[in-house]
Parts: structure tokens; sequence; C-alpha cells
């Protein structure tokens, strides 16, 4: 089986062909419309990492890991944003995020960094 990415991202579209790229590459993908639905899931235990997009109403990609991180959720991740902001940089550091990739993401370049996030988190357990 194998590994479970959680993929947040408010663009169905973006969500859909993000789903179809990981699973062809033989990830299971849980994927959520927002942060707070994603902070609302059920019992269920983090994948092994994340893709989180930054842009999203409600609460951003940062402020979903800020969250988690808070809470001790150390899941490995992955910001995508489509529009660059230096000013994210000192936050990101703060929350461990493995990469800060930018839309439109290529596809191998979003792989080498899911081999290097999910790695680390394997490499803990």
């Amino acid at each position: 089986m194998g590994l479970t990415i959680d993929l947040v991202d408010d663009d169905d579209a973006v969500r859909d062909s993000l789903r179809a790229l990981l699973e062809s590459g033989g990830y299971n993908v849980r994927d959520y419309a927002s942060g707070v639905l994603y902070l609302q899931r059920s019992n269920e235990p983090p994948g092994d990492c994340m893709i989180v997009d930054h842009h999203m109403p409600e609460m951003t990609g940062l402020e979903l890991l800020e969250s988690l991180r808070a809470n001790g959720n150390k899941t490995p991740a992955i910001i995508l944003t489509g529009r660059y902001d230096p000013s994210l940089e000192p936050r990101i550091a703060q929350v461990n995020v493995i990469a800060l990739l930018h839309k439109p993401v290529d596809d191998e370049q979003l792989f080498d960094w899911l081999d290097k996030a999910c790695g680390e988190n394997r490499a803990a357990h």
C-alpha cells in the first residue's frame, strides 16, 4: 500500500488534477477543499505528508500548518502558491515546511519534493 498524501486546496480543478497525478505516482490521496474542512475531519490519523495551497479563503495554508504544529502535528508539508510573497519565508521556516512551490507545479519537481518529505516522515516512525 502506498503512502498517503493529504491534499488541501480550495480549487476543485487543482485538487482533481493533483489527485490524478499523485495517484498515477502510486500515492493514496485524501483531499480537502479548505483548511477548516481538514481540521474538522474525523479522527483519521494524518497522512504521510501534506500538500497545502497557501491562498485559500477562511484560513491560509500557512495558518492551517501553524494550527497543526501548535497541536503537535508534525506531518511534513509542501506549500503551493500562485502568488509569491517574500514575507512568508520566516513563517514558513517556523512551521517546518519542506518546500514552497509555485503554481503551476512541475510534476517531476513535485514528486522529488514528496520523496524528500515522505522519506523524512518514514524516518521519523
